[in-house]
This record gives C-alpha cells, structure tokens and sequence, in this order.
C-alpha cells in the first residue's frame, strides 16, 4: 500500500484500490509503448524488404537504442513515478468529505515527491488545528500589546474619554504631565494643563477641531537651570465610543537648543567674517585711488589688506575645524607625537611676540617628555592657541610660563599666566563658540573666540580634558591633560 492504512468504504471507493489497480497499468504502457513501436517498425521494414534477413543491422540497433534507454530510465524512476500518481490521486479527493489523513498520505515516502507531499498535509492539518481565539480573548490580547507599546514608547501618551478622563496611558506620561502621582487612569487631564494646550485640547475634546493639532508648551525644569520645550499634539479617535481623544507630549528641548546654537553660531560666523571683507573692500578702494603717485598710501593699504586676508583665512580654518570636529567628520592622523619638540618649536615661534609685548615667556620642563600617541598637527595647534592667548591677555610686564608634569599615566601642560584673569560666571563659557568676554579690557583685543573650543575639542578627542583655573586681575593657569599610551605587557 502507498496511501494511507485506514481507508474507509465510502463514495470514494477505497482510494487506495483505484488507485493502486490503475497506476501499474499506466507504467506497463510507459514502457510497453517504446518497445510496440520498435516492433511496428520492424515488422514493416521486414514486410517491405520481404523478411527480417534483408533488414539492415542498423535499423536492430536504431529502434533498440531507444527501448533500452527508455526501459532503463522507467527502471531508475519507477518509485518517484509511482509517488507522483499517488499524489496525483490524493489531490483529486483532499476535498471531499470525511477524507482522513490517513488516506492522503504516502506511505514510505522516501525522499522524493510523495515526502513533500506528506510535509503540506502535516502543515495542512496543524493549520486546522490552531486553538479558535474568543472575540474576548482577542480584545484582552489588543489590549496587553496596546499596554506594552505605551510603556515601551519614550513621549508622554495619554488616551482619554469625552468627559477628558484618563483611561490608559503610559509611564512617562507621569513624569511629564503629573510628576510626583501613581497613576493618571480616571483623572482629568485638564487639570495638567493651561493655557494655549487646554485650549487646544478643549477644541479637539469638545469636536470643534475634527484634526491633530500641536501647541508647544514652555516651563523651567525642576532644577530652573534651563527652560523645557515640550510639543503637544491632541488627535481625535473615531468610531471608537470608549475613548475620544489621544494626547503625546514629545520633549524638543535638545532640538531646539540644537537649532538656537546653529542659528548663533551662523550669526556670529557671519559677524566674523564681515569685518575683515569690510576692510579688505575699503583699503583696495583707498589703493586704486592713491594709484600710481601715492606709494606711501598705496603701500600702507596693501599692509592692511594682506594682514586681514589672512585674518579672515585663519577665521574661515577655525570655523572648518570646529565644524568638522563636531560633527565627527574629520578623523584623527594618530602617530607618534614628540610633546618635546613641539614644545621647543613654541618658545622658538613665540620669543619675539612675548618681547615684543614686553612679557617674560619661560618654558619651565622636566629633563625628559614622554612620546605621546595622536594627531601631532591637532595638538600643536591646541597648544598654540593656549600660548598664544596667554601672552595676547597679559600686559606688559607680566609672565607666562610653560609647565610639563608626567605623572604615572597623564601627561599634564599647564600655561600659567599674570594676564587679566577671568571672572568666575565666564569661565565655563570660555569654551563657546565665538564666546568674548565682556571685560572692556578684552574689546581692543583681536580674537575670534573659537581657539579654546578647539581646545577642548581636540582634549576630548584623545581621551583627555582642558582645565581652567582663573582668578580676575591675577591671571589664569590652562591645563591640558593627555594620557600616555599603555605600555605592551
């Protein structure tokens, strides 16, 4: 038997027994054919020859050839075409009524098609077989996967009824809304808001406003260092009569700090760049004028346009390196970097401008300086621009001195100056973007106000940090900590 063992008498008339009486017969004629066909063709030939001795050999051997190689090939797969007639046959009643598994299956399947035939009808009855879910029990399920992706979303959402009470919501939506209560289920939401957002949720609660609508919402934080921005949008939920409204309170505070300081940084980018064009514009009108006879004049405004074109190049080469170092685009070139020389280089590049400003500039180093691993050119400008700032803000008279500590895994460079200081409440904004203090002293002062925000950048970028400490009218020590490349074991 090849389908089934427990076939049942039916309209059907035994599966089994139809189909195993027919399917022998069809192979006998698969292979009974070729062989008919040959002796047809020989039995003519020896019919038009006058006997089978005047036949040519060939011909034996050109009707043979194909009887043998179909003889063989029914033979190799005789078992799969049996299978496939089986199968056949199962299809023909898998519709009927009261057909068993059983009597679709193919018994021994082996390998071949009636094993992919027996893998459907298992995958058939399994599927038949699943448990029949309740229209309650797929309410209870709706609701627990509603619950879940409340809690796992991070904004504030609230479902809420025509009366304007809770009647689920999430976990933030306490923090948000009602910090310091359990729970919000039964409560008004209108007694969490004010103003322009209960107006707004008044409009959509009451069907005035049959669409989203969104209202930002402005307080302080509970420490009132900073003020919050939340979004609020209210959207109506129809054709449901348990529930009228939805509320999601989304904090944008970062987004628009973010868009704020995009907008200062491109005001004061702007501000920067302005004076140097104005000059430059200014001095090439002066030099056309003076023309060919006022070489003095022409001279002089040549000077000046050369020294604010390169003003405005070192401007446009800070504003590129602050912009690429926060935004991550501008990798490191790490090597090996001799804080030595480096450090040589600098009293070498500074000598004249701390004589020329009548400052004393010492450089006060240990007898050796690790070898550092990092961006050799990003720290030499850092250190450039510390040493250079502090000569530029201290008077004549005044000192700077450069300090080098090697510490067990930190290598630590103070620039400690007598300059003017800096006052407490400026200290932390020093690091800002284009950030000038508002001692008058400063004004007369060129500068850009990105070199230390630079600094700091580039610290961070290898793992370290820039210290500041100032005192107003007495000086200011900036400290850039690096650590030391670990040692193999």
């Amino acid at each position: 038997m090849q389908i089934g063992t427990n076939l049942k008498k039916s309209k059907t008339d035994s599966v089994l027994s139809r189909q195993s009486a027919r399917t022998p017969a069809d192979l006998v004629m698969l292979a009974a054919t070729p062989v008919l066909a040959g002796a047809l063709v020989l039995a003519f030939s020896a019919w038009k020859l006058g006997g089978l001795a005047n036949i040519d050999p060939i011909l034996y051997g050109v009707v043979g050839l194909p009887v043998v190689v179909g003889l063989i090939l029914l033979a190799r797969t005789r078992k799969n075409l049996f299978h496939i007639a089986c199968v056949a046959e199962a299809v023909t009643i898998a519709n009927e009524p009261e057909v068993t598994e059983a009597e679709l299956l193919v018994t021994d399947p082996g390998s071949g098609p009636a094993n992919a035939w027996n893998s459907l009808v298992h995958s058939r009855i399994c599927a038949t077989q699943l448990p029949i879910v309740t229209d309650a029990q797929g309410a209870a399920m709706d609701a627990g996967a509603a619950v879940v992706a409340l809690e796992s979303h991070p904004d504030a959402i609230c479902i809420v009824d025509a009366a304007g009470r809770v009647v689920l919501h999430n976990t933030s939506s306490v923090s948000v809304l009602a910090d310091g209560e359990e729970t919000l289920i039964g409560k008004d939401l209108r007694q969490y808001l004010e103003g322009d957002s209960l107006a707004s949720f008044e409009d959509v609660l009451s069907g005035r406003v049959q669409r989203r609508v969104g209202v930002d919402i402005v307080r302080e934080n509970g420490m009132k260092t900073y003020e919050e921005i939340l979004r609020m949008s209210v959207a109506p939920i129809k054709d449901n009569p348990d529930v009228c409204a939805s509320v999601i309170v989304h904090d944008v505070t970062r987004q628009r700090l973010a868009e704020r300081s995009r907008h200062d940084f491109l005001a004061q980018a702007t501000h920067e760049l302005r004076t140097p064009l104005t000059n430059i514009r200014l001095y090439v009108d002066e030099a056309i004028e003076a023309g060919e006879e006022d070489h003095k004049c022409r001279a002089e405004a040549l000077n000046v346009i050369s020294s604010e074109s390169l003003r405005l190049e070192r401007i446009v080469s800070e504003l590129l390196d602050i912009s690429e170092l926060e935004a991550g685009a501008r990798s490191m070139d790490r090597g090996d970097v001799r804080i030595e020389q480096l450090l040589e280089d600098l009293e070498k590049d500074f000598a004249s401008l701390a004589a020329n400003r009548g400052v004393s500039l010492t450089f006060d180093l240990p007898p050796k300086i690790p070898v550092l691993h990092g961006d050799r050119d990003k720290i030499a400008a850092t250190l450039h621009n510390l040493v250079g700032n502090a000569i530029k803000y201290t008077p004549s008279g005044g000192s700077v001195v450069v300090r080098a500590e090697d510490e067990e895994s930190i290598l630590r460079i103070a620039i400690e100056d007598t300059g003017i200081g800096i006052a407490p409440e400026e200290q932390e904004k020093v690091y800002e973007k284009f950030f000038r203090s508002d001692d008058s002293r400063v004004s007369d002062i060129e500068g850009t106000g990105l070199g230390l925000a630079f600094a700091r950048q580039v610290a961070q970028m290898h793992g370290g940090e820039l210290h500041l400490d100032s005192e107003l009218n007495k000086g200011s020590t900036f400290t850039l900590s690096m650590p030391k490349p670990r040692l193999a074991a």
